[in-house]
């Protein structure tokens, strides 16, 4: 690596470090070269300011998920097909989306836990993800069959709050203190795949709607 490309990365890493006690457009280009012992020169060699700092940082790591999901063997969406059919042409096992996602983060740790941080992270970057992740897992619905009905988009909304709130429960984990890749893999796969075979029961099981009606003494909760 070229001693300006070692130099940058120090930068962004530090600035990460800083972030772990303060809130990202807090953090002030003299504190970030003071604790990196380096002149404010150096750091305007590559970076306007501290929101041009985290701009690149950003478009790094958005440039490299799309890329991730790009790479994925396309698959055409099976459209919504015949209940009975379900057994035979719905797809079980975890689609290749959900371990682009956790690689991604695993390989990008440090900024990914940084700036999804709920107090000091950057809520503008977590709204670029959702609209990444809201294309990529309404194509997985798309593959599986399920209906674009007025669920869908709810459903897609708390799928990635999970992708969230997995990833910086294990980002900020002991790796002996937390689950796996394929463990939490795993875990959303089942929310997933719970909701294809309910689905499939609503449309053929007659006595669907009484099974899953609450109790009487619940309505008013």
């Amino acid at each position: 690596m070229a001693k300006s490309e070692q130099t940058k990365a120090k930068i962004i890493d530090v600035f990460l470090g800083l972030t772990n006690k303060k809130k990202w457009d807090k953090i002030s280009v003299k504190e970030l070269c003071a604790t990196m012992g380096i002149t404010r020169g150096t750091f305007y060699q590559y970076y306007n300011d501290i929101y041009d700092l985290m701009e690149q940082i950003e478009d790094t790591l958005i440039t490299d998920l799309n890329h991730r999901y790009q790479l994925l063997p396309l698959k055409s969406p099976n459209g919504l097909f015949p209940p009975e059919l379900f057994d035979s042409k719905y797809d079980y096992s975890p689609p290749q989306e959900l371990f682009v996602w956790f690689d991604f983060c695993k390989n990008h740790q440090k900024a990914v836990s940084s700036l999804l941080d709920t107090k000091n992270g950057d809520a503008y970057f977590v709204k670029k993800l959702k609209v990444i992740l809201a294309q990529h897992i309404n194509h997985i619905m798309d593959y599986d069959g399920m209906p674009r009905d007025g669920l869908r988009e709810h459903f897609t909304k708390i799928f990635i709050e999970l992708h969230f709130m997995a990833a910086r429960t294990w980002l900020d984990s002991k790796e002996e203190d937390f689950l796996s890749i394929r463990e939490i893999i795993n875990l959303l796969n089942t929310m997933r795949v719970g909701a294809g075979f309910l689905s499939n029961k609503q449309m053929t099981s007659p006595d669907f709607e009484a099974k899953m009606k609450f109790p009487a003494d619940r309505e008013v909760l």
